[in-house]
């Protein structure tokens, strides 16, 4: 799959959309099932890996037919990425990781907090999902979730809570779902296209 090819499906779409970012935006966006999420990022070491700064244009997985579109402006900031906020929001904050092949762990953090009463601590959920280079800047977009596992896995792994039924806290327990991930076949993944800024002359 090419990068043209990859503009031609989300270009001219006639629902594309700037779509506002709510809470666990690309689990919602992107799957139905239950986005594996933890308190906290889990892993650390990060690099610039996508570039000093640049776009992301994350087209969501087609529902009737139709991609929605969400547009980040993003900053390297010493250990992480770092989004420019709209107004009355926070920066959103992710990392990318390399994982096993040619996939990417990324690490998101939301700019929301899960609920009115956590608001008071300052605490925004993590979810993660899986970024399958397929063309230079251009990558499917493949969301971890319990579901990709089996109920043992599940059990041994997730700690539910009134926020998620999937917490987890380790690299191990990530890496367990996102080989889950990994292994999908899925026709539906979202796109994820990171666009350089233009050099100037």
């Amino acid at each position: 799959m090419s990068l043209t090819s990859l503009g031609k499906m989300t270009e001219n779409h006639p629902l594309k959309r700037r779509a506002p970012l709510l809470a666990l935006a690309f689990c919602l966006a992107l799957a139905t099932s239950a986005c594996v999420s933890s308190t906290e990022p889990i892993l650390s070491d990060a690099r610039a890996i996508l570039g000093e700064r640049g776009q992301l244009h994350i087209f969501s997985a087609p529902k009737d037919g139709v991609r929605t579109v969400v547009r980040h402006d993003f900053q390297w900031r010493r250990d992480r990425y770092v989004t420019t906020p709209g107004r009355r929001a926070q920066p959103i904050e992710f990392s990318a990781h390399p994982f096993e092949g040619r996939d990417l762990v990324v690490q998101w953090k939301s700019a929301l907090t899960w609920s009115p009463k956590q608001k008071q601590q300052g605490l925004r959920p993590v979810t993660y999902f899986l970024l399958r280079k397929v063309a230079e800047g251009a990558f499917l977009m493949l969301p971890v979730t319990e579901d990709d596992v089996d109920e043992a896995t599940r059990k041994r792994f997730c700690v539910k809570s009134p926020e998620t039924t999937c917490r987890i806290s380790t690299p191990e327990q990530l890496f367990a779902f996102a080989r889950a991930a990994a292994e999908k076949e899925d026709p539906d993944a979202g796109i994820v296209v990171v666009e350089a800024p233009a050099k100037r002359p």
